[in-house]
């Protein structure tokens, strides 16, 4: 049951009662009371079921929770496709429950927020958010990366790079435990390339996100270096049915595996596909076959376990 349905059922049981009840003062015919009360508390809860069923507009609820704090991280770990599985990073990703309780997709938010033009902003949040929930494990002695989303717009102004590397070093984390990921597309950019040089330059790492929608470009990636070349989603389901797709999946681990950069499988979710993204050459693995998104304690406390 949805926290907004829970509310209109309070509201109506709570508006039901009092009107049974504010016509008992006075009167001394139960039978009217009665039947009196309840048209009254039924009309009354109406009413109210009906000012809950006109909620704040979606759009301001969120920008209020990005200006307020009502935005939280779950963290998915990142493994080694060897038999032992260690966690060498994670993903971070963004969350956002309604005030009453209902969970957005962030296939929803996210393009809400590109609609606000709140996404810089939103980034910068997330940037704030992982300093603070991983500085334990990010400063210490375990190596560990941690993945960052940004819009290209981010960090191409050197300004904006330049605030970005000061809020990391503030908040005393290396910048190569953090990874600058960028998608296919905005990477094999000419005009976007020489910003990720300079972060590069800078300590970060960077991480090539959806690499296969672009078609699998080795010029780039030669140019850039990647430390991270994160395969798509689609050709690692696709690459179970075993064929063609396997073969193409083959070809682009090749490709990536030229820039010297680790291979990421993402979306793995059964022990199958854990052995064909091995077998495909891949070093890195992310998915429910290990671990589920989760809460920056539970994060900390599995890398401590």
């Amino acid at each position: 049951m949805s926290g907004r349905l829970k509310l209109k059922l309070l509201v109506f049981v709570i508006a039901f009662l009092f009107g049974l009840a504010a016509p008992l003062i006075g009167s001394n015919n139960p039978n009217m009371l009665l039947a009196f009360g309840a048209m009254i508390g039924i009309i009354m809860g109406l009413v109210a079921a009906m000012a809950v069923e006109r909620p704040e507009p979606l759009a301001k609820q969120f920008t209020r929770a990005i200006e307020e704090g009502g935005l939280s991280m779950a963290y998915q770990p990142i493994v080694t496709l060897d038999a032992n599985h260690t966690i060498i990073g994670a993903e971070p990703l963004l969350r956002w429950t309604t005030e009453v309780g209902d969970a957005i997709s962030p296939s929803d938010f996210l393009p809400m927020a590109k609609a606000l033009n709140l996404t810089a902003t939103l980034n910068q949040r997330v940037l704030d958010m992982v300093l603070a929930d991983l500085k334990p494990a990010l400063t210490g002695e375990r190596e560990l990366c941690v993945t960052l989303n940004l819009e290209p717009d981010e960090f191409t102004d050197v300004a904006k790079r330049n605030a970005l590397a000061a809020k990391v070093a503030a908040a005393g984390i290396p910048p190569h435990r953090l990874a600058i990921e960028v998608n296919e597309i905005d990477a094999a950019d000419r005009h976007i390339r020489p910003a990720i040089w300079d972060m590069k330059q800078r300590g970060f790492r960077i991480s090539i996100d959806d690499f296969g929608i672009g078609g699998g470009d080795s010029e780039y990636l030669s140019s850039l270096n990647p430390d991270l070349v994160k395969l798509n989603r689609r050709f690692v389901s696709l690459s179970a049915n075993g064929g063609p797709v396997s073969g193409l999946v083959a070809e682009l681990v090749r490709l990536a595996k030229k820039c010297n950069g680790r291979i990421v499988m993402v979306g793995i979710e059964n022990a199958d596909i854990a052995r064909r993204a091995s077998a495909l050459g891949a070093d890195l693995g992310q998915g429910f076959h290990w671990h589920k998104p989760m809460p920056a304690r539970d994060f900390l406390e599995l890398l401590r376990g």
